[in-house]
């Protein structure tokens, strides 16, 4: 009684832990890569074919990961720095179409 509870123990402790959380692979029949031999003889006067199909599987084994949910990030836009264009400031005053600079 003391070693199944001691093995169920560990088995306990071993799921938790992550160890034995990986499904099995799984074997699935995959028609694209059959491949088939027909070979044909001529017996007497008679046409005689055989064929002889081989059937392929693969083995499926699903990735478990860890999928890693995107964060909402705020972003502030900062105020660009705007420089102002100066020009030359004219001094003067224009009358009756003479214009005085100084």
């Amino acid at each position: 009684m003391k070693v199944a509870v001691v093995l169920l123990s560990v088995f306990a402790c071993s799921v938790s832990a992550g160890l034995l959380a990986a499904p099995a692979s799984v074997l699935v029949r995959t028609p694209s890569l059959d491949s088939a031999v027909i070979k044909s003889d001529r017996l007497g006067g008679n046409f005689a074919y055989s064929s002889v199909e081989g059937h392929s599987y693969a083995a499926i084994s699903p990735v478990v990961q860890n999928v890693v949910s995107p964060v909402a990030v705020s972003y502030t836009a900062h105020q660009v720095p705007v420089g102002y264009a100066v020009s030359p400031a004219i001094h003067g005053y224009a009358g009756h179409g003479n214009v005085i600079v100084g």
